[in-house]
C-alpha cells in the first residue's frame, strides 16, 4: 500500500519537473525570437535613393476674388422685388433688387419726376446731326470766302502790273461848238492805296465770319462735351443717382455668392443685401518668412489647396512681391500675392477659407535621399550609418535638405544604392517645415 503511494508521489513529480522544463525552453524560445526580432527592426537595412526634388517655399494665406463685393442698400425701405438667386451670373449695371416707391422717402419720388425732364432738357440741348452738316458746310465756305480776301489782298500789295482804268473829262470843240468828253484809258500799275485799304477791311470781315462759323463748328461736333450739355447730363445723373438709391445694382461683372435681403424685408440704408464677386479672377495673399522670400519671383508657378476643399488642388502664379516687410507674431514676413489659373469645374468656391500655397522657386532636379529614420544627430551634427559589406557600419556625416514623404533630401558622400541602418529611436530633427521638396 506504502509503496504504491510512493510510486504514485513519484510520477506527480516527474510530470511537474517535465513540465517545468518545457515551459523554460518556450520563454528562451520566445526571448530569443523576440530579441532577433527587435534587433533586426532597429538594424534593418535602407538604400539611398536617387529622387528629382524641386524647391518650394511654403506658406498660407486666404482665397479671395478681384473684385468681391458685399452690396448694401443705400436707402431705407421694404424690400419689393429681388431679380437674382445664389449661382446667378451677373453683369455691370443689372438690377438685382429694389424697395416699394410707396416705402421710400418722399425725394426718392419727386426725384423720378426731376430724371424725366433733365432727360428732355438733355435732349433739347443736344444737336442734331442736321445741324452739325450745315455748320460744316458754313465753316468750308467761310474759310473758301477768307482764303480768297486774303489772296487778293497778296496780290494788291505785291503786284506791279494791277489793271486799272482811268477816266478824265476833256473840253473839245465840235462844229464849232465846245462840248465836254470823258475819255477812259485802261493801263497796268502798282495798286492804288484806297484799293489795298479796302481790300485789308474786307479781310478783317472775313476772318471774323469764319471765327464765327468755327465757333459753332466747335460746339455742334463736341456734342456730350459743350458746357451746356454737360450742365444738362450733370442733372441726370444726379436724379438718376438718386432714383437709384431706391436699387440694388451690380457693380461689375460676376457672380452671386449669398443673398440676403428678400421680399418683405424692412431694411435701412447700410443693410447688407447680398455678396457678389468674380469668380474667374481668383487670388491669395499669403505672408513669405524674410528667409524665404529672396528667392520668390514675380512669374514663379505655385500650387494651392484649400482648408475647406479636401483633394481639390489649384495652380496659379506669383504677381506681386510687397518689398516693405512687416513683423507679424514677432517674424518679418513679405506680402506675396497668387492669381490663381482660371477654374472652370468648382460649383463652390469658399472665399476667406485658409489657402495652403507651394510657390516653386527652383526646378526639380536629381539629389541623394535616405529615409527618415536612417538620419542621426548627435554633437558633431547629422550621419547615417552606412552598411558595408562585411556587416559592419561606417558613419557617414551628412546635411538634411527637403522631406519628401517619409524620405529626407542629403548632400554628404554617398552613392546610390548604399545600404543605411534604420533605426526607429532616430533623432533626426526635420528642417524647415516650410520648405519642402516637391
Amino acid at each position: 500500500m506504502n509503496s504504491k503511494k510512493i510510486l504514485k508521489g513519484r510520477k506527480a513529480r516527474y510530470w511537474i519537473i517535465g513540465l517545468t522544463i518545457v515551459l523554460l525552453a518556450l520563454f528562451v524560445f520566445l526571448r530569443f525570437n523576440s530579441a532577433r526580432a527587435s534587433n533586426g527592426t532597429a538594424e534593418s537595412p535602407a538604400s539611398v535613393v536617387s529622387l528629382k526634388v524641386a524647391e518650394t517655399v511654403e506658406a498660407s494665406g486666404s482665397l479671395d476674388a478681384q473684385p468681391s463685393a458685399s452690396l448694401t442698400w443705400n436707402t431705407g425701405g421694404v424690400v419689393d422685388k429681388v431679380y437674382m438667386k445664389t449661382g446667378d451670373k451677373i453683369k455691370s449695371g443689372d438690377v438685382l433688387m429694389t424697395l416699394r416707391t410707396t416705402s421710400v422717402s418722399s425725394n426718392i419720388i419727386s426725384a423720378q419726376a426731376d430724371l424725366v425732364t433733365a432727360q428732355k432738357d438733355l435732349e433739347n440741348v443736344r444737336s442734331s446731326g442736321t445741324d452739325l452738316a450745315q455748320a460744316t458746310i458754313d465753316l468750308k465756305d467761310a474759310q473758301e470766302a477768307y482764303d480768297k480776301a486774303v489772296n487778293y489782298l497778296q496780290y494788291l500789295q505785291n503786284s506791279r502790273k494791277v489793271p486799272q482804268s482811268e477816266t478824265k473829262l476833256f473840253l473839245e470843240t465840235k462844229r464849232n461848238s465846245w462840248m465836254y468828253i470823258y475819255k477812259t484809258k485802261t493801263f497796268k500799275g502798282p495798286a492804288p492805296q484806297d484799293w489795298i485799304v479796302e481790300a485789308q477791311n474786307d479781310l478783317a470781315l472775313k476772318k471774323g465770319e469764319l471765327d464765327d462759323t468755327q465757333r459753332t463748328y466747335d460746339r455742334l461736333k463736341e456734342g456730350s462735351n459743350s458746357q451746356d450739355v454737360m450742365a444738362a447730363q450733370a442733372k441726370v445723373d444726379a436724379a438718376q443717382a438718386t432714383v437709384d438709391s431706391m436699387s440694388v445694382i451690380a457693380p461689375f461683372d460676376g457672380e452671386v455668392l449669398y443673398v440676403q435681403s428678400q421680399p418683405g424685408d424692412v431694411v435701412e440704408t447700410g443693410t447688407s443685401a447680398a455678396n457678389v464677386a468674380d469668380l474667374d479672377h481668383l487670388y491669395v495673399e499669403t505672408q513669405v518668412d524674410e528667409s524665404d522670400v529672396a528667392n520668390v519671383k514675380v512669374g514663379q508657378q505655385a500650387d494651392v489647396t484649400l482648408d475647406a476643399l479636401t483633394g481639390v488642388k489649384f495652380t496659379g502664379k506669383v504677381v506681386a512681391i510687397n518689398p516693405v516687410g512687416e513683423v507679424v507674431s514677432g517674424l518679418v514676413k513679405y506680402a506675396v500675392r497668387i492669381d490663381l489659373d482660371k477654374v472652370t469645374d468648382q460649383n463652390f468656391i469658399p472665399l476667406g477659407t485658409t489657402a495652403n500655397v507651394v510657390i516653386y522657386v527652383k526646378d526639380a532636379t536629381a539629389s541623394l535621399a535616405v529615409p527618415i529614420t536612417t538620419v542621426q544627430n548627435d554633437s558633431q551634427g547629422e550621419y547615417v550609418l552606412v552598411v558595408q559589406s562585411d556587416g559592419s557600419t561606417k558613419r557617414v556625416d551628412v546635411v538634411s535638405g527637403a522631406i519628401v514623404g517619409d524620405m529626407v533630401v542629403v548632400s554628404g558622400d554617398l552613392q546610390e544604392s548604399e545600404h543605411v541602418q534604420a533605426n526607429q529611436q532616430s533623432s533626426f530633427n526635420a528642417p524647415n517645415p516650410f520648405r519642402r521638396g516637391q
